[in-house]
Parts: structure tokens; sequence; C-alpha cells
């Protein structure tokens, strides 16, 4: 076979490819040729020049001019892309492959001992009420499903009900969700008691990406978080909580990365038993030692897209013990 010209540089998966099975857009909607769309090299994924991959020119991501709505400011001068709805999620790839690897990173770990009361309901078939509150990554944002696209992939804190009802079989498990985009933990703070009408049994609050960007000091982060569960436990005394300490903004973009990853001590301090924390920072960090930001974002500035969004429930599932 002829050799291909590369038109851009290999792309790297989370681990070195051996074979790749299939490799398809991540509407899962059309199938790519090996060799005509795309090869293998050192385990990586290569689109050879003239390859039907849709393609992303770099002047469509690192813009010289403002377009209002669709960028915001680049580090390094310019302007950055910034995905609305599915823009992003449709020049993404979905990559089945087989791989030798395995993971050395961090591996959440089972925290079920922590949350008692609601590891007994879950097994013992009881009905309990699970509350999410917490900003946009929170209400979904921008799982495929959120945003109407195929494969329609659920968000996160479905997919963890999903996850408890399979490994516990319990099927009363109700959900609800009080996140509200662009919202900070003072706003958290003030809104606690109101989410809490619904009285949750176990509460997952998911502040500190916005809180992060904004650099809002570490004490006042704590004291927002503490008056949260204070007010959730006034409405509700028996709810357990599982704090989410989040995942990091793109670096690349201007005004988002912030102290994110200083928050994830401060919510380590607030474990003991009745609260658990889920640690997506260590994770997002170790991710990123191997697949780049937009790769694993749906509006590459802070929000997760389906692949990330898997980790965000399966970090959850394995602080529940449910994996």
């Amino acid at each position: 076979m002829k050799t291909k010209t590369v038109s851009f540089l290999p792309i790297e998966l989370l681990y070195k490819a051996d074979e790749i099975i299939e490799l398809r857009n991540a509407r899962l909607d059309t199938l790519y040729t090996p060799g005509a769309d795309y090869t293998v090299e050192d385990g990586k994924l290569v689109i050879p020049s003239g390859s039907a991959v849709k393609k992303m020119p770099y002047n469509e991501f690192f813009l010289k001019h403002e377009i209002p709505g669709k960028c915001f400011g680049a580090e390094r001068g310019g302007y950055i892309m910034f995905a609305q709805g599915s823009e992003l999620h449709d020049r993404q790839l979905a990559v089945t492959y087989r791989h030798s690897g395995t993971w050395c990173g961090n591996i959440p770990p089972d925290k079920s001992e922590l949350l008692p009361r609601t590891i007994k309901k879950l097994r013992n078939g009881e009905e309990i009420t699970i509350l999410v509150f917490g900003d946009s990554i929170s209400t979904g944002a921008n799982s495929s499903k959120v945003v109407d696209a195929p494969p329609f992939a659920e968000d996160w804190c479905t997919m963890t009900v999903r996850g408890l009802e399979s490994r516990y079989g319990n099927a009363k498990i109700r959900l609800v969700n009080k996140a509200v985009g662009g919202t900070v933990s003072a706003w958290g703070a003030q809104n606690a008691r109101e989410a809490s009408a619904c009285i949750p049994d176990l509460a997952i609050i998911g502040f500190g990406m916005n809180d992060g960007s904004g650099k809002v000091p570490t004490e006042e982060y704590e004291k927002n978080t503490r008056e949260i569960m204070r007010l959730i436990s006034a409405e509700s005394p028996e709810c357990e909580f599982v704090l989410i300490a989040t995942t990091l903004a793109h670096s690349e973009v201007k005004g988002f990365f912030g102290i994110q990853e200083d928050y994830l001590p401060i919510l380590t301090k607030l474990q003991h038993t009745g609260v658990a924390v889920a640690d997506m920072t260590t994770l997002h960090k170790q991710l990123l030692g191997r697949k780049r930001f937009f790769d694993m974002s749906g509006n590459n500035v802070n929000h997760p897209n389906d692949f990330l969004a898997r980790a965000y429930a399966q970090c959850l599932l394995a602080t529940l013990g449910a994996i």
C-alpha cells in the first residue's frame, strides 16, 4: 500500500493501541476505513492526508480575531474556540482498540464505609433519594443526550444512578438534580435549604470549577461547603454527602484555569463518617497526562464530553463501592 502523507500530528490515546478495531465519528453513524482514513504508528492514531475524517484547521481552533459567543481569549494570544451544543462533539472521534497497557494512575478508592446509611438502604432495596447540587458540570453539560446529539449518552449523574441500580439491584433510587450552570459555592450556600426540600438520603455536592476560575479563596470555599452541608442536614438530619473535587479547566483558555486543584485538600479535610470525597481532580490530571484536553471536553473550556462524563460516573461509583 502506498504511504500517505500525514496531514497533522498523531493522536495519543489513553493507551498505546496494539490494534484499532474500528474508528467512528462521535455520533457513531460514520465508520472510517483503515489505511485510507487512519493508521496506527507507535500506538497512536494517525489521520493521513485525504482521509474522510472531518478535520479542524488550526485557524478554526486558534483564531486571530474574536467571534462573539464562539471563542475566548487564549493564553498564547489571540482567541481559542469555545463550543456550544454539539459543535465540538461533532468534531470528535470514537476509537475502539486493543491494548496491552494498563492504567498506572489513580484508581478512586472505595469509601462506602464512610456512608453506612446510604449503603444500607441501597443493599436492602429501600427507597433512597439522591440530590445532586452543583454547577453546570453537575447539570450534565455537555453530555450528548443533554445537547440532543447521537449517541445520546446520559449525563454522569444518571449514569451513576444506573450503576447503583445494577450493582445493588435497587430500583427505588430517586434522582433529584438541583444543579445550576454558572454557579459557585457561595450560591450553593444561599440556595442549599431550597435544594434540600426533597429530603435527600445522599447529597452529591459538585462546586469548584467556577470558584476556581474566579480564584475564590480556599477558606471561603470551605466555609461555603460547610454551610451547604449544614443547611441540607438541617432539613434532612440523616443525609450523607459525597463531595466532588472538580476536574480542571482548559489551561490555554484565559480566565478559566485557576485554583481548582487547591480545593481538593480542603474537601479531604472535611471527610469523615457521613462525608466522602470523590476525587476527580487527581483522575483528570492523570488523564491529561495521556490525552489532550479537547479530546475530553464538550465545550473546550470546562465541560466534560461523553468520555469524561463516564469517568465521572466511574469515580462516583467507585467511591460508593459499586465497582
